[in-house]
């Protein structure tokens, strides 16, 4: 190849580097310099205003580097403790937060042990089955919304055992019995799982809502209900709880209990 043919080349792929870097300078979401449009100048001004409130952390530059020097998170669940530099996203209107209710076990029942039973969890203000791969990315992307403005994100199960069901201690969040993540897009705005049989005990199943990436979902005020939902069970084959059921998949049978329950009603 001849001198100047190599020039020519090289001046080529010199152009083509300055013209990525170019694209990429212009491009705000690949650019690795802040846009001055999106700075929030309120950062800046984080007092506290008396009545116990602390001053928070302040920044110029909307915090770009507060994980500089830190173990970054890398979209793998690391139970050592990260900082994670992603932004939250987009944050809905009030009219779009979300919000859950269980249909089924009720608060209060009582549960058959080792009998699979089917748990019902009614949404409303999101847009679930968007579920990213947790292992992977998980609080890797920003909070997203859809064309309606709600949260895209799905919801989970989780069932702890307790002492009593009028325990007053705070459970150990490491310790539960069973955790499901409702990947799929609700039915008619409601999500399902089936939940292996309990043995004999107290239990509490909380719903933990969160955006795609498995974050807990951010809403636009700080007093607002309670996007979750708890309910207190206990699994039980006592004769002498006269309020046992026997849940299973299909039709509910009624617990011995029970049937001796009808009968002294009947006699």
């Amino acid at each position: 190849m001849k001198p100047i043919q190599v020039s020519l080349l090289l001046l080529v792929s010199l152009l083509a580097q300055l013209l990525s870097v170019a694209t990429q300078a212009t491009d705000p979401q690949t650019s690795l310099t802040l846009d001055p449009s999106v700075v929030v100048a309120a950062f800046a001004n984080g007092q506290g205003q008396g009545d116990g409130e602390a001053n928070s952390l302040q920044s110029t530059n909307n915090f770009i580097n507060f994980c500089y020097g830190k173990t970054v998170m890398n979209g793998t669940q690391n139970r050592n403790g990260t900082c994670n530099p992603v932004p939250i996203g987009d944050v809905p209107s009030t009219t779009n937060i979300p919000s859950s209710k269980f249909q089924s076990p009720k608060n209060g029942w009582k549960i058959a042990p080792n009998t699979n039973f089917t748990v019902s969890l009614a949404v409303r203000g999101i847009e679930t089955g968007f579920f990213t791969n947790a292992a992977a990315s998980f609080l890797s992307a920003p909070q997203q919304l859809n064309s309606q403005g709600q949260i895209r994100g799905h919801s989970h199960i989780v069932i702890e055992r307790l002492d009593s069901l009028d325990q007053t201690t705070p459970p150990d969040p490491m310790k539960f019995t069973f955790f499901k993540g409702m990947n799929p897009a609700a039915v008619n705005g409601v999500l399902s799982a089936v939940v292996p049989g309990l043995p004999a005990g107290y239990f509490r199943m909380s719903s933990i809502t969160t955006a795609a990436n498995h974050q807990p979902v951010v809403v636009p005020i700080a007093q607002h209900g309670s996007v979750e939902d708890v309910i207190y069970f206990t699994v039980t084959s006592d004769p002498n709880d006269s309020g046992a059921i026997k849940i299973k998949l299909g039709p509910s049978l009624l617990s011995i209990s029970a049937i001796a329950a009808l009968v002294r009603y009947a006699l």
